[in-house]
């Protein structure tokens, strides 16, 4: 025993591990965008809304980053994550518990006495239990490692969280703010068909218009307030989803109209194909629970060997009180014992299987998100490309529908021509500047789009809180390989 329990410790403290070591999939990539020339501006950073130069949108951003819910609850997981971690890797640990008892007990008298004559007898005990299980095939380690992926999994996804809503408040703003512009137009419109319908009316009244022409200036201005009235639902509502990612109520949250909102948007971040996987928290997160099922792979192939545990206690125990803590009350017993499967009717080999088609699924999965992330990114630089051009062809439309519709007025008012031409030119007119707006709304939007492909300036989060324990790990583990680090994670 004198040697064999150094030899066994030593087995348990620099034992190696079985199963496979994880290795970064190895994806292939565009070496290039197909619209990277869209995007000439900054890269990314963390506040990335500045650029914007709006400081009501960078105050609802920063307000919505501390009391938004769904970031909260991404926080609290990565605390839960944590501290399962911790629980992972307290296995790697003795497990120390204390027991005490003082009993009198007393025996049927219908049954054999197991203390001789007497019917009772007392039992004072207090003991220190020991159980250490050897990690001499990685089992423990690898579900440490395992844990620890996991937990930098919830990191990445608190981060993806911010950048998710950050965009989302950005892009409701915007809708807001260019909602204020098409109400302040319709307005104008309303009261300039009015005024039409009030002088078709005279004209009537003169006989120089008839009552079509005074039906059809009517219908006009009924349109104009019903279109104004949709675009005031639309704002309500856009209101209203601004709120709830602000973390508040509809009813307790208010964004005043800005008609005089002047818009900037500043030039299109660039898009790198080489540094997207670095840069977007849900890539990452898909990678570590990658990484997460190849360390359950190692657990499950260390079932088949032997588990080897150590375990013993020492303590006091009497019959009286008197002598419970004396010397001749010592006792005490340490040891190993060796347990490992014999027939478990394929069991293991079933375990094994599964963890090896669950990262197999995990990996494909993967492949897929970064294969969505790319077209993500080329989906908003391909918009962004085409936008600026429709935006330049529809801001010529709605100033030549604008003319139209004014020398057609001029020409009523002189008696030229009838009342339809009006009409027509107005409607056209109205149709073109309300489509050149949500045109130039889309382009925030797309914008914003592309923030959130590239990563929204995210970098990669360390787990501050577990590096102490990683430093424990590594002079448990001495020379065997150790379960991945905060650091190294954040490179992975």
């Amino acid at each position: 025993m004198r040697t064999t329990l150094p030899v066994l410790l030593a087995l348990g403290v620099g034992g190696c591990m079985v199963g496979p070591d994880y290795e970064r999939p190895d994806l292939e990539t565009p070496a290039q965008l197909r619209y990277e020339d869209s995007a000439e501006g900054e890269m990314l950073t963390a506040q990335w809304w500045t650029a914007y130069d709006d400081p009501e949108l960078t105050a609802l951003i920063e307000t919505a980053t501390e009391a938004n819910p769904d970031i909260g609850a991404a926080l609290a997981r990565v605390d839960r994550a944590a501290a399962s971690v911790g629980v992972a890797r307290s296995e790697l640990f003795p497990q120390v518990d204390f027991f005490t008892e003082a009993m009198r007990q007393r025996s049927s008298g219908n049954q054999t006495r197991p203390y001789g004559d007497a019917s009772t007898r007392n039992n004072f005990a207090s003991a220190l239990g020991l159980a250490w299980e050897l990690d001499v095939w990685g089992r423990v380690r690898r579900l440490s490692a395992s844990a620890m992926a996991e937990a930098q999994a919830q990191a990445d996804a608190y981060g993806y969280a911010i950048v998710l809503v950050q965009t989302l408040v950005a892009q409701q703003y915007f809708e807001i703010r260019t909602l204020d512009q098409r109400i302040e137009f319709l307005e104008k419109t309303v009261a300039g068909r009015k005024r039409s319908l009030d002088l078709v009316e005279v004209r009537r009244n003169s006989g120089l218009a008839d009552d079509l022409e005074f039906y059809q200036a009517s219908t006009e201005w009924s349109i104009a307030r019903s279109e104004l009235e949709g675009f005031r639902r639309r704002r309500a509502l856009a209101q209203n989803a601004l709120a709830i990612l602000m973390g508040t109520y509809p009813s307790d949250f208010a964004l005043a109209p800005d008609p005089g909102w002047v818009p900037y948007l500043p030039p299109a971040p660039p898009a790198v194909a080489s540094t997207l996987l670095e840069r977007r928290p849900d890539l990452a997160q898909a990678e570590s629970v990658v990484r997460a099922a190849s360390e359950r792979i190692g657990a499950r192939v260390a079932e088949y060997f032997p588990r080897i545990q150590i375990t013993g206690d020492v303590g006091f125990a009497a019959a009286d009180a008197g002598n419970w803590f004396t010397r001749s009350s010592l006792f005490g017993s340490l040891g190993p014992s060796v347990s490992m499967p014999v027939f478990n009717a394929g069991r293991i080999s079933s375990q094994v299987d599964e963890a090896r088609a669950e990262y197999r699924e995990l990996l494909e999965l993967y492949r897929g998100q970064v294969l969505t992330a790319f077209k993500e990114v080329e989906d908003a630089l391909a918009a962004l490309r085409t936008l600026h051009i429709q935006i330049e062809a529809q801001q010529d439309a709605a100033s030549a529908a604008r003319s139209a519709a004014e020398v057609a007025q001029q020409r009523y008012e002189t008696g030229l021509v009838n009342y339809l031409e009006v009409v027509d030119t107005e409607r056209t007119a109205l149709n073109n500047a309300l489509l050149l707006a949500e045109l130039e709304n889309s382009l925030y939007a797309r914008q914003l789009d592309l923030i959130r492909a590239l990563g929204g300036g995210w970098s990669p989060a360390s787990l501050s809180s577990l590096q102490g324990e990683d430093a424990m790990l590594d002079a448990l583990s001495n020379s065997a390989p150790t379960p991945p680090s905060s650091s190294e994670l954040d490179q992975g």
